[in-house]
């Protein structure tokens, strides 16, 4: 029963450990930004939270790596998602 306890214990510490890197990482890249990088960041996390398409579902991951890292997204995903965008007036 201990073990139990000591796992989830441990487990929830490795999910706070990964929500304050995330939260770093939003910090990082909203500070200095332009208010126009404000709203597509944010954008782009509400689609990667909420999904409303299948394409969304699908993307989460990658929608929350262009929103906070657009450097390391691929030139094809970016493609994608702003076609995707035009098309279902994200």
């Amino acid at each position: 029963m201990a073990d139990d306890k000591d796992k989830a214990v441990e487990e929830l510490r490795a999910k706070l450990e990964n929500l304050e890197s995330l939260k770093d990482a939003i910090q990082a890249r909203l500070d200095n930004a332009s208010e126009a990088v404000k709203l597509e960041v944010e954008a782009l996390s509400k689609r990667a939270i909420n999904p409303q398409c299948s394409f969304d579902r699908r993307h989460r991951e990658d929608l929350y790596a262009l929103a906070l890292f657009p450097g390391q997204a691929s030139w094809f995903f970016k493609l994608r998602e702003r076609i995707h965008r035009m098309v279902h007036h994200h």
